[in-house]
């Protein structure tokens, strides 16, 4: 096949492909950006919707037998007005969870989905107690905090997606949720003009790809035959080649580069020549040499080591996927911390993060950028808490213990696999340090050598005296934090 066809077809490709991925792209973004707008809105209903219904009506519904109490129709005509306050909302219904499942309590009253006139069985509201088989993760976390399936789903009245919101009862407490099941069929309607605009704007494109693809292969062409025929010169040894360079595009940029490149050539062979006749040919060889070691330096780094408190517990209390996402969340925003402070996540460890300040690029104010480090940390965990609506019982809680020493910090493992890692006293110190907050009653600890490279320290932090830590036969001097973070 004549390089002149592939380029056509190589040019022709990737301009198809970027007319093609372009226009994906932006019915993906449009799309995105649309079912983003439902999911606001019904997560907004719900949360809504869900302070009209009395949890202590709800808690009062048990049986099968309570669909003929005043408390269970009170509600269902509470969710009889849902689904009337918007054409698209289909249906409104609250549920429990118990033993472990996720179990109706009050459906939306019966009525004709399919207007054939007749009200059939699965057009009759779910029977109190009727077990909702294998519930969605955002279902759960609606128990949790408002929220919205991720994608629709589709049955046989069609596309849908559904938005969660906890019910409270009078003290408080999450005793159910509201869910809103809304139709899609509008807003499929407005994704079909987007992909007929998106088709109509790929052909154009084509054709225009097509007509541009046969012209740059031309242009290309000549110069590519001259880089062919250097590249063979080369090959054959003449390291005395050079290209005549035509223009300012990529093609004359690669073609300086060609010449630089065998300019270089001809430097490293010249060396190996010269160098050759003083030393070893093997050393001469390692010396060129790139390769990874297995080894490290001694460095003097700033230690930050985060712990959450009680996250066993909390993980008993939440489904494995909500535990997942919650444990997510917080990793990002702590490490967003740390490297918005110019710091390092060394490693995670469980529910522990470990960060290091100054190596392998010292800032100079290293001590200071890992103590605020600490204290945003513990600042925006606790902010965590309040933006998930999260409970007392589940509430993160973390703790910090900072230090600084030398450490010896390099690529550790095998020669097949390693990593790069930092190891010593001063991140056991760290810690150990993290552990004594516990004991002490406080969120961060600081050592007094870190704390004396810090000038001034922040009035939330007080010299507490010389404590015994864990594994270290001398007590060390802390600071600990006594307020709130400044």
């Amino acid at each position: 096949m004549r390089i002149s066809f592939k380029i056509f077809i190589l040019m022709f490709s990737v301009a198809f492909t970027i007319s093609g991925a372009t226009g994906s792209f932006f019915y993906f973004q449009a799309k995105d950006a649309m079912l983003d707008a439902v999911k606001d809105q019904l997560k907004t209903a719900a949360m809504a919707f869900s302070r009209t219904i009395s949890g202590d009506d709800l808690e009062l519904i048990i049986r099968p037998e309570h669909s003929t109490t005043l408390e269970y129709k009170r509600i269902q005509r509470v969710l009889y007005y849902i689904t009337q306050t918007n054409r698209d909302f289909l249906y409104a219904y609250t549920m429990r969870q118990k033993d472990g499942e996720v179990v109706f309590v009050v459906d939306s009253p019966a009525s004709d989905d399919t207007g054939d006139g007749t009200i059939s069985e699965q057009e009759m509201p779910e029977p109190v107690g009727a077990v909702y088989p294998d519930p969605p993760q955002s279902l759960l976390r609606g128990f949790i905090q408002p929220s919205s399936d991720d994608h629709p789903h589709q049955d046989q009245w069609g596309w849908t997606i559904s938005g969660y919101a906890p019910v409270y009862d009078s003290q408080g407490r999450e005793v159910g949720l509201l869910g809103i099941d809304m139709c899609l069929d509008r807003f499929d309607e407005k994704l079909k003009g987007i992909r007929t605009a998106g088709i109509l704007s790929l052909m154009i494109a084509v054709i225009l790809a097509t007509i541009l693809t046969l012209i740059l292969t031309r242009a290309m062409l000549r110069p590519i035959r001259s880089l062919q025929e250097g590249f063979e010169q080369v090959i054959k040894g003449d390291l005395e080649t050079r290209l005549a360079v035509r223009g300012k595009d990529e093609l004359a940029w690669l073609t300086r580069h060609f010449n630089q490149m065998v300019k270089e050539l001809r430097e490293k062979e010249l060396l190996k020549n010269t160098m050759g006749k003083l030393m070893p040919r093997g050393v001469l060889s390692s010396m060129l040499s790139k390769d990874l070691k297995l080894g490290g330096e001694v460095a003097w780094t700033t230690i930050v080591f985060c712990d959450l408190r009680n996250f066993t517990t909390i993980s008993e209390k939440l489904p494995p996927k909500v535990l997942v996402a919650l444990l997510n969340d917080y990793f990002t925003a702590m490490v967003k911390v740390v490297e918005q402070n110019s710091g390092i996540v060394d490693k995670f460890v469980g529910d522990k993060i470990m960060a290091v300040f100054g190596h392998p690029a010292p800032t100079g104010n290293d001590y200071l950028n890992a103590l605020n480090a600490g204290l945003e940390m513990i600042t925006r965990c606790d902010d965590l808490n309040q933006k998930l609506g999260l409970g007392q019982d589940v509430r993160l809680e973390n703790s910090i213990g900072i230090h600084s020493g030398q450490v010896v910090a390099g690529n550790i493992g095998s020669p097949a696999r390693m990593e790069f890692t930092v190891i010593g006293d001063a991140v056991n110190t760290a810690a150990r340090l993290e552990a004594l907050t516990r004991i002490i009653n406080t969120r961060l600890a600081l050592s007094e050598v870190t704390a004396g490279e810090i000038k001034p320290l922040p009035s939330s932090l007080q010299y507490a005296g010389k404590q015994t830590l864990q594994g270290r036969a001398e007590p060390m001097g802390v600071y600990i934090l006594t307020g709130k973070p400044d």
